[in-house]
């Protein structure tokens, strides 16, 4: 007969605990009153870590959950080995302060260790898994039900299953995606909001979220090692070409290669060897020998450290705000992954038209597989509305045979304009309600807007 479940605590290995010449600190582990490790949790816990790559962090996060259930099985004096859904449906009801998405978090960290302990032969016949075991005529303590679809599906279901007693959540709305308006918009609350020694970089913020299609980690980690010479951009600019940046600090640790246009990547050189520098300078100035100038290319003007990601969220977050623009940072991400699928629908337009013989329709899986590649997304599935998008957007234009860099270049310069329209509407509003009416008309009859503003600039080599 089992014994009851004890009351247990978590702790966390130190350098020490090394596998395969690598070391892994942080690893958390339970341990009950008496001190003992659960050797069932503690091996789930340090496989994901090791075999899984899942994060510290996110480990963490599971066994946090792990950990409440113990704890709960313990006051009820129930074995770890005879849960069933009776007492997983009692311990999600008791958690009435909680939202439904924390306690489906809970429930999917409860549910996939036990897949995982049936999977590894720690427990038998508690869940149903597709492939493993669902022939074995028995009847399971754990239901489940398909993670694909709807809004139960997850991606990092291994067996393609969820508990039956997942909390059941209302469908996310669908937030907007900024336009190029919208975006001229956010260019121009920089302008308006932003002093000069940050302006920039926060200009630059929104241009390689919108043009390259970073993440808020992957814009974060940007090093100077990785933006090219003035060399190397002055070739690429030549040849209208893209140059390819390798990111190493990705999602899910994957490394992969973004486009990023020249005219960006001069930009960004410029805010190196201008406002940046100047941030550097002014730190070893007031710290000396005691501040140490950081491989990231984007700082913080207060601290001269690397941005931290809870500042860059908020800074889109009163960007989007002072702009009155709908929807929060993430978004542009959403904004660049439309437009890449309305280029590689227009490559493969062109492809079928080019070779008609061999290619009778497009690819759309192919489009999928291209796009996931190069925005970093693991699963295709999830692109899919996008997809959606870009043919509706693209079936309302006619379409064209533009090829990819050409189309990026050109999106890159509407937004350019849009900044540059939004920026002279609020320079005549202001101008207008200080300016006597006779005064605004003959301004108006002289004014001309395609000469108002002028960006270019001398840059420092």
């Amino acid at each position: 007969m089992s014994r009851p479940t004890r009351q247990c605590r978590l702790v966390y290995t130190d350098e020490r605990f090394v596998f395969a010449k690598r070391s892994y600190p942080g690893v958390p582990l339970l341990v009950n009153e008496d001190g003992q490790f659960v050797d069932p949790v503690c091996d789930y816990l340090r496989w994901q870590v090791v075999y899984g790559r899942l994060k510290i962090s996110s480990a963490k996060t599971y066994a946090e959950h792990i950990l409440h259930f113990w704890n709960h099985l313990a006051s009820r004096g129930l074995p770890f080995d005879e849960v069933n859904d009776a007492a997983l449906l009692e311990w999600l009801n008791a958690q009435t302060k909680a939202a439904d998405s924390t306690r489906g978090a809970r429930c999917d960290a409860v549910f996939d260790l036990y897949v995982w302990l049936e999977s590894e032969g720690y427990v038998n016949q508690m869940v149903r898994i597709p492939g493993l075991n669902d022939h074995d005529p028995f009847r399971p303590q754990l239901s489940s039900r398909s993670a694909k679809g709807g809004p139960f599906r997850r991606s990092n279901s291994k067996f393609g299953i969820v508990s039956a007693l997942r909390p059941r959540q209302p469908a996310t709305p669908i937030l907007p995606t900024p336009e190029t308006d919208d975006i001229g918009q956010l260019h121009a609350a920089i302008d308006t909001a932003a002093n000069s020694e940050v302006a920039e970089r926060n200009h630059l913020l929104l241009d390689w979220y919108i043009q390259v299609g970073l993440r808020r980690m992957e814009w974060q980690a940007l090093t100077l090692g990785q933006i090219p010479s003035w060399d190397s951009i002055d070739a690429a600019a030549g040849r209208m070409h893209a140059v390819e940046v390798l990111l190493t600090a990705t999602k899910g640790s994957r490394p992969r290669h973004a486009g990023a246009l020249p005219e960006l990547l001069e930009r960004t050189r410029e805010y190196i060897e201008g406002p940046r520098k100047q941030i550097v300078d002014r730190f070893r100035t007031k710290y000396g020998t005691a501040y140490k100038e950081p491989e990231e290319v984007f700082l913080s003007n207060k601290t001269g450290a690397p941005l931290k990601p809870k500042a860059i969220s908020n800074l889109l977050t009163r960007l989007f705000e002072l702009a009155q623009v709908k929807g929060h940072g993430h978004r542009l991400r959403a904004t660049y992954l439309t437009r890449l699928f309305e280029a590689e629908l227009m490559l493969e337009q062109a492809r079928v038209a080019s070779y008609p013989g061999e290619k009778l329709q497009i690819d759309l899986e192919l489009v999928l597989r291209r796009v996931a590649e190069r925005a970093g997304h693991r699963h295709i599935d999830s692109l899919r509305p996008y997809l959606t998008l870009a043919r509706k957007r693209l079936a309302r234009q006619g379409g064209t045979e533009q090829l990819l860099t050409i189309q990026q270049l050109l999106e890159a310069k509407s937004a350019e304009l849009a900044h540059t329209e939004a920026l002279l509407s609020q320079r005549r509003a202001e101008y207008d309600s200080k300016t006597p009416a006779t005064a605004q008309e003959t301004l108006k009859k002289s004014s001309d807007p395609t000469t108002a503003i002028t960006k270019h600039e001398g840059r420092q080599r």
